[in-house]
């Protein structure tokens, strides 16, 4: 650990907020961010990577691997080779937790009046792809950042007029609502190459500012507003920095509930009613069905009406599974130019479904271009 982290480190305990630390220190706030996350991996490091940086004087984020030498009492000699642990996205989530620490929280907003407790409205929103660039000429339809973020809000702000007034609303995102994950602009996991309309700051930015108004909008129809995100083939990392953004934004709001919570399966129980989603990559229907029927079990068995949401192939299909009901979502994206150019027809669709707890659902809502 350099003497500049050591000295990030005890003014950051000493003052217990960023923000007040750097101001001691005469540093920028993310200096700060950046001396405490190599501080953090210098106090998680092995012994023996230690002494190995320390010999070699490289600082804890430069020295990823090294060979190090072992002198015995005999006079022989053993070579062992280092690597630092992968730890990309735990630095990441330091980073986010870090940069909304001072966010200041939104103001309690008087919740409506007699709503149905009975009720619970669905708001599902699939491969939104936020941050995409599509030019009208080549795809049919422009789309671009702007047009994503007002066609989200625009086609929520109708379901929400159109739905029963339930006491509970989910606002669920099963996947890919921003197109990119990182500047790169690629797939992580295909590197297939994207069309971006924007830097990946801004599409984050923008996001975050579009879930908040959504919030907002549900919070005039209904008492109880839950919120989740679940991560995609297109964006399995960024979603963590909206998610965390959002939870710190309404951190003071009591009608609303930010799911912090890692992982792709969003799982809910509604009086009879079992609620699930998956942004669908990677695993078949059934294969998803025949998991969580294992995985929640005690759910299973006190629901009779169970549903699968999906998205990712942007068409719409559905199947009775073994005692659960499938659906894949329409995606809220226009095509782009790689589903032109392989022949995708879907159109895009964004859903809301009303459930009660005994009967299972009993309304539905589709707003389409």
């Amino acid at each position: 650990m350099t003497p500049a982290q050591r000295e990030a480190l005890e003014a950051y305990e000493q003052h217990g907020s960023q923000r007040k630390a750097a101001a001691a220190l005469g540093i920028s706030k993310n200096a700060l961010q950046d001396r405490l996350v190599r501080a953090k991996q210098w106090l998680d490091a092995p012994e023996g990577q230690k002494a190995a940086i320390e010999v070699s004087g490289l600082d804890i984020g430069a020295a990823k691997h090294g060979w190090r030498v072992i002198q015995h009492k005999d006079g022989s000699r053993d070579s062992v080779f280092w690597k630092a642990d992968a730890q990309e996205q735990e630095d990441m989530i330091e980073r986010i937790k870090a940069a909304f620490e001072d966010l200041p929280a939104a103001e309690p907003i008087p919740a409506p009046a007699h709503k149905a407790k009975d009720l619970l409205t669905l708001y599902l929103t699939a491969d939104v792809h936020i941050g995409m660039l599509a030019w009208g000429p080549e795809t049919g339809e422009d789309y671009d950042t702007k047009k994503a973020t007002q066609r989200l809000i625009n086609w929520l702000g109708q379901a929400v007029e159109a739905s029963a007034p339930s006491e509970t609303a989910i606002i669920l995102d099963v996947g890919d609502l921003t197109h990119a994950d990182d500047h790169k602009n690629q797939t992580p996991a295909s590197k297939h190459v994207l069309d971006v309309d924007s830097r990946h700051y801004r599409t984050i930015d923008v996001t975050i500012s579009t879930l908040v108004t959504a919030v907002k909008l549900a919070l005039k129809k209904h008492k109880n507003v839950i919120l989740r995100i679940l991560p995609g083939n297109h964006n399995p990392e960024s979603y963590v920095a909206i998610m965390f953004a959002l939870y710190e934004h309404f951190r003071n709001e009591p009608r609303v509930t930010v799911e912090k919570q890692p992982g792709k399966y969003f799982t809910y129980q509604f009086g009879k009613n079992m609620i699930c989603a998956h942004h669908g990559d990677g695993v078949k229907a059934e294969r998803l069905v025949n998991f969580l029927a294992d995985t929640y079990a005690p759910m299973w068995g006190q629901t009779q009406y169970r549903f699968l949401w999906t998205g990712h192939l942007h068409h719409h299909k559905s199947a009775d599974i073994g005692g659960m009901q499938w659906e894949q979502l329409r995606a809220l994206t226009a095509k782009d130019a790689y589903a032109v150019g392989h022949a995708y027809c879907a159109r895009a669709q964004l859903q809301a479904v009303t459930y009660h707890k005994e009967k299972g659902e009993v309304g539905r809502v589709k707003v389409t271009a």
